[in-house]
C-alpha cells in the first residue's frame, strides 16, 4: 500500500521556488532560513538554529536531514519543509518504512518522496520498500558493523557521499522509552566535530532540539516565545571529567558549578530577562531546549 502510494506521489507536481520555498500538506509556501545556524564571535561560539519568531522553523544554514527509526511525531508541515529544504537527505533502516507511511498518514506532498541515501544493516526495512528505494535511485549502503549504531553509520555514509559541503546536521527522532537508545543517541551528537567539514549535530524530536556544546564560551539566543512561555532548558554532563561551568541568561544561573552524573544536573531550568543565553565550559556538555 505504501509503495502504491509513493508511485501516485511521485506523479504529482508541485511547485519549486526561491530557493527553500516548498508546498507541503497544508499548499502554503514556507521557508526556511538559510542563515548559519552558528558562528564565532571573539572566541566565542554563537547558536541560533532557531528562527527568532516563528514557532517550529529554523535556521541552519545548508543542512543534511536524517530520519531514524523511530515514529515520525514532529508536525507533518515542519518535516516537509525541512526536507524539502535539506542539501541532501537520509533514511536509517526501517526509517525509511517509517517515513513513508508518514507522508501516507500525512497525505504530504514533497518533491522527491525518495532519500538520496539509506543506510542501516537493513534488519528492520521491509524488502519491498528497500527495492522501491534501489529502483528509485537511492543510494543504498549497507553497514554490518555491529560495533556502531546505525545512526552513527548513517551520519558517515550521508557526509561522506554528499557533494556540496553542509553547516548542520539535523537528525528527526523521538523519546520513546528506550533509555538506552536515548542515551545512545546523546552519545553520537559529538560525532560532528569527527565528520568532514566539522558540522553541527543536532536532534530535533516533536518539542525539543538537542546538541554538543564543545569546551569554550557559548552563546545561544533564544526566541522571545520560548523566554515568554518560560521554556524548559538543560545543561548535562557528557564528558566524565570534574568541570567548572558558569552561565548567564538563565533563571537558575550557574557560578562556577560542576555538572555530572552522581551530582548537580541542570535540568527543568529555564530563561532569564535576556535575549541570549551563555555558557562558559572546561568540559564538553550537552545543552537541551524545548521547543
Amino acid at each position: 500500500m505504501i509503495i502504491s502510494f509513493i508511485t501516485a506521489l511521485l506523479n504529482r507536481t508541485t511547485s519549486w521556488r526561491h530557493g527553500w520555498q516548498s508546498i507541503c500538506s497544508s499548499g502554503v509556501p514556507t521557508i526556511i532560513r538559510t542563515m548559519s545556524c552558528n558562528k564565532t564571535i571573539a572566541g566565542a561560539i554563537e547558536w541560533s538554529p532557531l528562527h527568532p519568531c516563528e514557532p517550529m522553523s529554523f535556521s541552519l544554514g545548508s543542512y543534511a536531514l536524517m530520519i531514524l527509526n523511530v515514529p515520525i511525531q514532529v508536525p507533518a508541515s515542519v518535516v516537509c519543509k525541512l526536507w524539502e529544504g535539506a542539501v541532501i537527505r537520509s533514511t536509517v533502516d526501517g526509517g525509511t518504512d517509517r517515513w513513508l507511511k508518514f507522508l501516507q498518514d500525512s497525505n504530504a506532498t514533497v518533491t522527491k518522496p525518495f532519500p538520496e541515501i539509506v543506510s542501516g544493516d537493513f534488519d528492520s526495512i521491509k524488502p519491498e520498500t528497500l527495492a522501491s528505494c534501489r529502483n528509485n535511485g537511492c543510494d543504498v549502503v549497507e553497514t554490518l558493523d555491529q560495533d556502531y549504531t546505525d545512526f552513527e553509520k548513517g551520519l558517515r555514509a550521508m557526509i561522506t557521499r554528499c557533494k556540496s559541503p553542509v553547516e548542520s546536521v539535523l537528525v528527526i527522532s523521538e523519546c520513546t522509552g528506550r533509555i538506552d537508545q536515548t542515551y545512545s543517541n546523546i552519545n553520537t551528537l559529538r560525532l560532528g566535530a569527527e565528520l568532514p567539514g566539522n558540522p553541527s549535530l543536532f536532534i530535533l524530536t516533536s518539542d525539543s532540539i538537542t546538541w554538543h556544546l564543545r569546551r569554550g564560551k557559548h552563546i545561544i539566543h533564544v526566541p522571545q516565545h520560548l523566554r515568554d512561555k518560560q521554556q524548559w532548558c538543560a545543561i548535562l554532563p557528557f564528558e566524565p571529567k570534574e568541570n567548572h561551568i558558569t552561565s548567564t541568561g538563565l533563571k537558575w544561573d550557574l557560578t562556577s558549578h560542576c555538572i555530572k552524573f552522581g551530582g548537580l544536573i541542570s535540568s527543568s531550568n529555564t530563561y532569564g530577562d535576556s535575549e541570549t543565553v551563555t555558557v562558559d565550559t572546561d568540559a564538553e556538555i550537552i545543552w537541551s531546549m524545548g521547543l
